[in-house]
């Protein structure tokens, strides 16, 4: 890159120094280094607001939250126990990591665990049995048999969006007010209607979640952590000096496998 280059959807995330709303922003978790507190706010609070759209309580409920120990996952598998109190919650992760879950998490956060390059949690979870599953995958439509039909519901971050989720998601609140063009919206806005038709076939819900930063919901992950209910995971520190490294990191989390929690660039050692 140079000065003048064009990035993607969310620019400035490699920055050393960002202005941003009062709204936007939380104290520190008093407990927390400044580099595992940077790993909290996306994952963190997608976790928390994607586990708060169930209507009505997960307490003692049946909660599938596939990729247990990568970013996202690894925070909602925590919520869920220890904060919204499910009754059980499942989780998968690669044959490695399974000694890792308890070792991470917490014991007793996790209570059942797949090994999904042995198992498929299709044939694994019994059928109508799972009363939120939260989609860190992109396998939202694969698992529709688990669902306790009439209440359940799926909610996913990996799939697509409708258009019109999309346009009033935070990624497009910018100061040149973009619109997606007629043709995307089409596109969108047919194959979540499509998904939200297989899940309704089968008397399931199904909606995507955009995070909407707050303030707010940072705060409360806050107490959480100093409560010691909610521990982040840090599979790697990169310093961001180190361009082979940041590399190498960033290639691990694109692909998905392997890595450990959150990866945080670190723009200053201390």
């Amino acid at each position: 890159m140079k000065c003048g280059t064009n990035n993607g959807l969310l620019p400035g995330s490699w920055s050393e120094y960002v202005k941003c709303a009062e709204h936007y922003v939380a104290i520190k978790p008093k407990n927390l280094s400044f580099s595992d507190a940077a790993s909290l706010p996306l994952a963190g609070v997608t976790a928390l607001q994607v586990l708060g759209k169930y209507k009505g309580s997960l307490e003692g409920k049946t909660v599938f939250i596939p990729a247990g120990l990568s970013g996202t996952g690894a925070y909602a598998c925590q919520l869920a126990k220890n904060i919204f109190h499910a009754g059980k919650v499942i989780t998968t992760v690669s044959t490695s990591k399974i000694p890792k879950v308890a070792e991470l998490l917490g014991q007793g956060v996790v209570d059942q665990i797949i090994d999904y390059t042995k198992q498929d949690p299709a044939k694994v979870i019994p059928a109508r049995s799972v009363d939120f599953f939260f989609d860190t995958t992109g396998q939202a439509m694969q698992f529709l048999s688990l669902m306790v039909p009439s209440t359940s519901l799926i909610v996913s971050i990996s799939t697509k969006p409708s258009a019109t989720t999309l346009q009033a998601s935070s990624v497009m609140r910018r100061p040149d007010n973009p619109r997606i063009p007629w043709f995307g919206r089409v596109f969108l806005n047919g194959g979540d209607a499509l998904r939200r038709l297989r899940a309704w076939r089968w008397g399931v819900e199904y909606m995507y979640w955009f995070l909407d930063p707050t303030g707010k919901d940072l705060d409360t992950l806050r107490g959480y952590v100093e409560d010691g209910k909610l521990v982040p995971v840090v599979g790697a520190r990169v310093d961001m000096r180190d361009i082979a490294k940041v590399r190498e990191a960033c290639e691990l989390t694109y692909r998905g496998k392997g890595g450990l929690g959150k990866t945080v660039l670190e723009v200053i050692r201390t």
